[in-house]
């Protein structure tokens, strides 16, 4: 815990989730969302993973597939690290791609962004029932 304690907020200070504005699906003690951002000359959808960290819900996890340079974050609101670019030689499509990981890959995810605690949540079929939600959702803001 003393580790935690010695979290910054405010993580990578960029542009943090209107918490309120997004519609959320919820499963357990998480929290998923999906908006179209335009953020400079970027743009496309952005999920958004959300739980309780010390008390206050955080981002947990960020992933902007965005046109030019996919990416995501690790802790976007509450710890620094630096954003991890998807490659799309790799992967293919960055959003089938991050529905994918939040299918198959999250509690190990959460365990790196400092959120392990909130691992009991994810639960494969309902996991597997969000990542179909959140593809929909973002082929119909990205139409």
């Amino acid at each position: 815990m003393a580790e935690q304690a010695r979290r910054v907020r405010g993580g990578f200070r960029g542009q943090a989730a209107d918490h309120e504005a997004l519609e959320k699906i919820t499963v357990g003690d998480l929290s998923f969302a999906i908006e179209y951002r335009h953020v400079g000359e970027e743009q496309g959808p952005s999920v958004h993973v959300f739980g309780d960290v010390d008390g206050v819900e955080e981002e947990i996890l960020r992933f902007d597939c965005f046109d030019r340079t996919p990416h995501y974050h690790y802790g976007f609101s509450y710890i620094d690290q630096p954003q991890v670019l998807i490659d799309r030689a790799a992967t293919g499509d960055p959003l089938e791609w991050v529905c994918g990981r939040i299918e198959t890959r999250l509690p190990m995810m959460l365990e790196k962004a400092q959120a392990g605690h909130l691992a009991a949540s994810c639960d494969a079929e309902r996991l597997r029932a969000v990542a179909t939600e959140l593809l929909a959702r973002g082929r119909a803001l990205s139409a």
